[in-house]
């Protein structure tokens, strides 16, 4: 499967322009996506935040049984029909409600383009995402990357760093951008090892200036140490290695404030 082959496929299940925009700009995550899903034997995949031509696609494309998720107003169920493919969708907030699924139930979770949205407690999610997964299950993760090259530039022309942080009527909003390093400590906090992490240039635009993007990769180029994960997306296929080891990391949390 190729990038082209990718959107061609997606692009089949949108018919507005917004979602075809989406996916022309997002074919080289989706693509990246997909080489990480292991695809040997059939397992049972969590599907967070679903973005449906993608999980059709999925469908189509492995061996898996797939579980997908949502958030609406209205039922806690419901099923959408895409391409002749019935996929049933289970509507739960990721951040407060506890996922309605047993322990141990999903080999591999996929929990893409979703960590930067959540604004009020992001390990719930991954505690929850360790719960449902068997031991030695999986998590994908993919998420912008906060000191990627083009975040980089950005900041050193006086702006703010965020991939995408413009105010939005939809629930759409970064509300934060994670660094690699961060995403190695919530993963570690949540019970997970990466077997396989990195960052990598996915999303379909063109960077600010160009000349001076090309200059500043070759500073960093230069500066040796400084140049490693600089893609502007982070990647993690990580291990469930146990239970959660810390639940409010002060890391990340105010104790004091979170607790009212």
């Amino acid at each position: 499967m190729t990038i082209e082959t990718v959107e061609r496929e997606m692009l089949a299940y949108v018919h507005d322009a917004g979602g075809q925009r989406y996916v022309r700009n997002h074919a080289p995550r989706f693509f990246e996506t997909l080489k990480l899903i292991p695809a040997d034997k059939p397992l049972q995949v969590l599907d967070l935040g679903a973005f449906l031509p993608f999980t059709a696609l999925l469908c189509h494309w492995t061996p898996h049984a797939y579980t997908s998720h949502g958030i609406w107003e209205g039922d806690r169920v419901k099923q959408e029909a895409i391409d002749g493919a019935t996929i049933t969708l289970h509507n739960f907030d990721v951040e407060r409600d506890t996922f309605p699924f047993p322990d141990a139930r999903f080999d591999l979770v996929l929990c893409t383009e979703i960590l930067e949205h959540l604004g009020r407690d992001p390990l719930f999610m991954l505690a929850e995402s360790n719960r449902v997964l068997r031991m030695g299950g999986h998590l994908l993760l993919s998420t912008p990357n906060i000191t990627s090259l083009r975040s980089l530039l950005k900041l050193a022309l006086g702006y703010s760093p965020y991939l995408y942080a413009n105010f939005t009527l939809a629930p759409d909003r970064h509300n934060r951008e994670y660094a690699p390093r961060e995403i190695h400590d919530l993963l570690a906090y949540a019970g997970f090892t990466a077997e396989r992490f990195y960052t990598a240039d996915v999303y379909v635009h063109e960077p600010p200036r160009a000349a001076l993007y090309r200059s500043l990769s070759a500073l960093l180029a230069v500066a040796g140490r400084l140049k490693p994960n600089r893609g502007d997306c982070i990647f993690a296929f990580a291990r469930k290695a146990g239970p959660v080891r810390e639940r409010f990391p002060s890391q990340f949390y105010d104790l004091a404030r979170h607790a009212t």
